[in-house]
């Protein structure tokens, strides 16, 4: 018995012999099932895989697209607004419309920059140790 009475544990929290073979039956059960995993994923077939390429890189594609369309959309909705509240027609919507599609291009930009280069952890600090 432990110190706060409950039977089986130790003091220490020290599992009894069928706690333990318990846990080691648990472990190995999730280690099979962890190498099938791995197995089927590494013995997926090729056409799928490519499926697979094909459908990240026409989301990617989409993202892209609406970010571009998305600035040119708000940039004209501001400057439609703010043109019929100042009764300025139609410079600030012009003016309004270059600043969106120049911010889509912006973010299109900046998006496939992001999407081409992978993303590394970030280092460990300094120069290396070992030289």
């Amino acid at each position: 018995m432990s110190v706060n009475g409950a039977p089986g544990k130790g003091p220490q929290g020290d599992l009894t012999p069928e706690e333990r073979a318990a846990l080691e039956e648990r472990s190995n059960d999730l280690g099979r099932k962890l190498r099938e995993a791995r197995q089927t994923e590494h013995g997926q077939r090729p056409e799928a895989k490519s499926r697979t390429g094909r459908s990240e890189a026409m989301g990617r594609a989409m993202k892209l697209s609406s970010e571009l369309v998305g600035g040119v959309v708000v940039g004209g909705a501001i400057g439609w607004y703010l043109d019929s509240w100042l009764q300025t027609k139609p410079w600030l919507f012009i003016l309004f419309f270059l600043i969106g599609t120049a911010a889509g291009m912006r973010n299109l930009v900046v998006g496939a920059m992001q999407q081409k280069t992978p993303s590394t952890p970030p280092s460990s600090g300094g120069a290396d140790k070992d030289k």
